[in-house]
């Protein structure tokens, strides 16, 4: 969101008394250069900025997490930034039974320490995910399968509804069902459903869990099985 957006977003929140929480996993994996596409802004920026309510003070809590930015799913490390002292104090009580082992905070505290290794690997990690965005997307385009292009993260959204024999949930996940279970295919995508979509037929595709030439491969696959899915 542009800053102006999310300022506007996160006030009408607070100003109406609702805890606001704000997921930034995806902070550092924006690869889009266009003009168009607004920079990241954290909103502990927007809130030590001023530009925010009182009400930030106790009812804004942000979360991050190592597992996108970093490829780091397994680590299973995140970070809650709250002032709220009530909230503090019942992840304190959660966090005494399941917090990150010691070793595991020590690594990553050399690594996120390491300021220049961390800069080059997160623009080595936008090129990346740039490229392997951008090979999927023309695939599927010239495959004629309409797609949402991304700016940030590594999915995209698709949408398969011209294929569906009716707009309907289970048909969804019929086709879903095809996708992965049919041997010339072998593709997993989430269904839209899953991801509260409000039309049957969409499906999040990843770019970035395979390896970039295995994405046209993919497209490929799949348009074979559209051509001959009843």
């Amino acid at each position: 969101y542009a800053e102006d957006d999310l300022v506007a977003l996160a006030n009408w929140a607070l100003d109406r008394g609702l805890h606001l929480i704000i997921d930034e996993v995806y902070a550092s994996s924006v690869f889009a250069t266009s003009a168009a596409v607004a920079p990241f802004v954290s909103a502990l920026a927007i809130a030590g900025a001023q530009k925010l309510g009182a009400a930030a003070e106790t009812h804004l809590h942000v979360v991050y997490g190592m597992s996108k930015d970093f490829c780091a799913s397994g680590y299973r490390v995140g970070v809650l930034h709250t002032k709220n002292k009530g909230v503090i104090k019942a992840m304190d009580n959660v966090g005494y039974f399941c917090a990150v082992p010691g070793p595991m905070q020590f690594a990553l505290a050399e690594m996120l320490e390491d300021t220049e290794w961390v800069d080059a690997y997160f623009a080595l990690n936008s090129k990346n995910l740039a490229e392997s965005h951008g090979l999927l997307t023309v695939a599927l385009s010239e495959a004629g399968i309409p797609v949402l292009p991304a700016t940030a993260g590594m999915f995209v959204w698709i949408n398969l509804g011209g294929w569906l024999k009716e707009s309907t949930w289970e048909e969804e996940g019929r086709l879903w069902s095809a996708c992965f279970e049919d041997p010339g295919c072998k593709l997993v995508m989430t269904p839209g459903r899953d991801c509260k979509h409000s039309t049957p037929g969409c499906f999040r595709m990843c770019f970035a869990a395979v390896k970039r030439e295995a994405l046209p491969v993919a497209v490929k696959r799949l348009a074979a099985l559209l051509g001959t899915y009843k």
